[in-house]
This record gives C-alpha cells, sequence and structure tokens, in this order.
C-alpha cells in the first residue's frame, strides 16, 4: 500500500477540519482517483489521433473531475485506457504471473516512468524493427480504448458509464459455488453497477489483468459519532440473515450501492424505539 487512499482522506480531513457524521459518511464514497489526476495531462498532450471518432472520446478527459461514480462516461474511458497502457507497458516484458493488476503499486510505477518517454519498458519487445516511445503506447491506449468502448457500450461517448464495467457481484462462497444452477441462482445476487475502483476511498477492487468486475469490496461502511452513540450510522454489504429466502438476506445492497447508511441504535431507548419484535426467553421453573 503506497498510501494513496490514506492520503486521499488526510488531504479531505486537513481540508475540511471537523466533519459531521453525514460528511465522514460521504467521504466514505470518494471516488477520486490519484492515478487519473496524474496521467490525465499526458493523455491530453497526445496528439495526431486520427479522426474526430477518437478525438471526442479523449474530449471525455478535458473537464473531469477525476471522480468514478457508476454513471460516469470519462471514468469509464478512463480505466479502460489505464487498463490498455498497462497491457502495452508490460505484458511484452513480464510473465503472465506478474502482470500487473493496476493498483496502487502500479499507481507508482507508471507515475515514475512517465518523466521517461523513451524509457526502456515503453518499447515493444515484440516489435524489432520499431523502438515505441511512451506517446506512442499512450496515443495506441486511446484508440484501442475508444474502439474497446464502442464494441462494448456504445458509438457515443456521452452514453458510456463506468458501473455498466464495473459491475459487482456477490456470490455464496458454499452453495453458491456449487455448480447446480438452481442453487447458484438462489444463493448469488448479481448485477448491481458499482463506482469506485482499486486503491482508492470508494474501494470496489478491480484487477487489470482478468477485467473490470469488482473482485473486493469493503463488507461494510460505518461512522461511529463518540459525541452522540445514537447518531452513528451503518451499512452492511448484504444483509442480517444468511438465509436465501429471508427478507434481509440482501436487503441493504441496494442501499450499499447508492451510499446510503442506516441509523445504528446504541441506548436502550433507541433500541427499543427502532425494534419491531421482541424475543423473550423464559428460564423452565
Amino acid at each position: 500500500d503506497y498510501g494513496y487512499r490514506s492520503t486521499r482522506i488526510r488531504e479531505v480531513l486537513e481540508d475540511e477540519g471537523e466533519l459531521s457524521v453525514a460528511e465522514m459518511a460521504a467521504l466514505q464514497l470518494d471516488s477520486t482517483n490519484p492515478m487519473a489526476e496524474t496521467l490525465v495531462p499526458y493523455l491530453l498532450d497526445v496528439d495526431a489521433l486520427p479522426s474526430p471518432y477518437y478525438r471526442n472520446a479523449l474530449n471525455l478527459l478535458r473537464d473531469w473531475d477525476f471522480s468514478s461514480p457508476a454513471e460516469s462516461p470519462a471514468a469509464a474511458y478512463f480505466n479502460v485506457v489505464w487498463r490498455t497502457i498497462l497491457e502495452k507497458t508490460f505484458h511484452d516484458d513480464l510473465r503472465q504471473r506478474t502482470w500487473p493488476d493496476g493498483g496502487d503499486r502500479w499507481f507508482r510505477v507508471v507515475e515514475q516512468m512517465l518523466s521517461e518517454p523513451a524509457g526502456p519498458w515503453w518499447d515493444d519487445a515484440r516489435t524489432d524493427d520499431v523502438v515505441e516511445t511512451r506517446d506512442d503506447v499512450l496515443r495506441a491506449a486511446l484508440i484501442d480504448a475508444r474502439d474497446e468502448m464502442t464494441r462494448r457500450q456504445s458509438r457515443d461517448p456521452r452514453l458510456w458509464t463506468w458501473g455498466r464495467l464495473h459491475r459487482m457481484d456477490l456470490r455464496s462462497s458454499t452453495l453458491g459455488e456449487s455448480g447446480i444452477a438452481p442453487v447458484e441462482r438462489l444463493f448469488n445476487r448479481t448485477g448491481w453497477e458499482v463506482g469506485g475502483g482499486s486503491s482508492i476511498v470508494d474501494a470496489t477492487s478491480w484487477n487489470a489483468v482478468e477485467g473490470f468486475e469488482v473482485t473486493a469490496a469493503p463488507s461494510m461502511r460505518m461512522v461511529v459519532s463518540l459525541a452522540d452513540w445514537d447518531e452513528s450510522r451503518w451499512i452492511n454489504l448484504t444483509g442480517v440473515s444468511g438465509h436465501p429466502m429471508s427478507g434481509n438476506y440482501s436487503d441493504q445492497t441496494e442501499l450499499y450501492v447508492d451510499g446510503e447508511t442506516l441509523p445504528w441504535a446504541w441506548s436502550r431507548d433507541a433500541v427499543e424505539a427502532a425494534g419491531e419484535d421482541r424475543l423473550v426467553l423464559t428460564p423452565a421453573p
């Protein structure tokens, strides 16, 4: 961990000072991509894109705030570009098991390489008669990512969304992996379109070797108010029941995806006010 996530949190706290419970909950959803802040200026300096078809995709990045909500066309394009850069830069030199996953280690590696436009890693070892440079790789990545997004989603870049690439499937590690289709459908919940990404505060990780689907996410979000315990908030990734027929099996997931939280009652009065049923255990005579 090279500290990109913790650095972002510290910067917000230093800028804002004391935060309320609602502001802390919002901070957990910060989807600013630090690699985008570093890489996008280099991408915008790439010249000689072959046609307006490619340039109008690059234009998505010109006024982008580097955040990655599910509905963002710019985040979708940038992440495909980022994955393509990693592939074109490293797959020819590294063994498959060491191909970059795109996380913060690779933020640091590529960040250092960008200042060396003719560095050896940029050259494609598979082309004997050409020596590629940084801008050659960036240009090719912009072009290939544009074509990939057209195939995947739309010819119109304004219709692209990060969430359609970055889907979250929740699979039960027991019967959800049974190989029995009807049982898996009962236990698994799939198809949520989410924002965020790897090594950022809204940590919905994905692996650049495998694709854009979510590979890990926070199991819960929580903000505890030490000034007033009953102001505390939390949300679970799924629900509070392990029974797939229960209404509480995955009833919190939609709220989680939408960035919502639920009250976390602490005091006896708050717990009793929030309760719907009471279970009384009476000892035998």
